[in-house]
């Protein structure tokens, strides 16, 4: 009887150093879990500007293009729709295109029909 008295007071001591360590490393983890989120954000950010500036390229590049004629409207909505898909705003995409944000809004309308 005697030994089992003398080790429930050592298991109930590694049980307390256990949970202390369990919390600190909930701690930890959500620390980190944080950290991660933010640079998460960052990334969205970084992604969102780097579309805006692909698509401003790909305008300029269409517009250095030798003996190219108009783009069609099939084209320009097909550009407007794929840019929304990216996630950019109408205002956004106006300014990509060159295009007035009220056909881009019309645009994005139409086709969410």
């Amino acid at each position: 009887m005697a030994l089992l008295s003398k080790k429930k007071p050592a298991l109930e001591g590694e049980k307390a150093l256990l949970a202390l360590e369990l919390a600190e490393i909930k701690e930890i983890s959500d620390v980190l879990f944080q950290r991660i989120d933010q640079k998460i954000k960052v990334l969205e950010a970084v992604e969102a500007s780097l579309d805006r500036k692909t698509a401003a390229l790909e305008r300029l590049l269409r517009r250095a293009e030798p003996g190219r004629g108009p783009v069609t409207a099939t084209v320009r909505q097909r550009e407007v729709c794929a840019l929304a898909q990216r996630g950019m705003q109408a205002e956004e995409i106006a300014e990509v295109l060159d295009m007035p944000a009220g056909e881009v809004e019309l645009i994005l309308e139409l086709n969410m029909q």
